[in-house]
């Protein structure tokens, strides 16, 4: 299956789009949250960022087939990954 580079590049930029909005919103912590003049209450919810960047090392390096799938399924595994740390940390 041959898959078109502008294809490629619209999910990986709208993908990443996602990802640094909504761990830009996460990390940022809500109005009760906000106690202090801290913009990031909560950084570990960068790590959303770190994983999606995986996820697009797989795409760039072509080493699954389902690449784009990865590069998409890595949002909710960020998600998965850094809702139990920021409730222990």
């Amino acid at each position: 299956m041959k898959v078109n580079k502008i294809t490629l590049t619209l999910h990986t930029v709208f993908s990443g789009l996602i990802a640094v909005f909504l761990s830009m919103f996460l990390a940022s912590g809500s109005i009760g949250e906000n106690y202090t003049d801290d913009t990031f209450v909560a950084p570990i919810f960068f790590l959303i960022i770190v994983i999606w960047v995986i996820g697009v090392l797989f795409l760039a390096f072509k080493k699954f087939h389902t690449s784009i799938k990865v590069m998409w399924l890595s949002i909710p595994l960020g998600l998965l990954i850094s809702f139990p740390l920021a409730i222990v940390l």
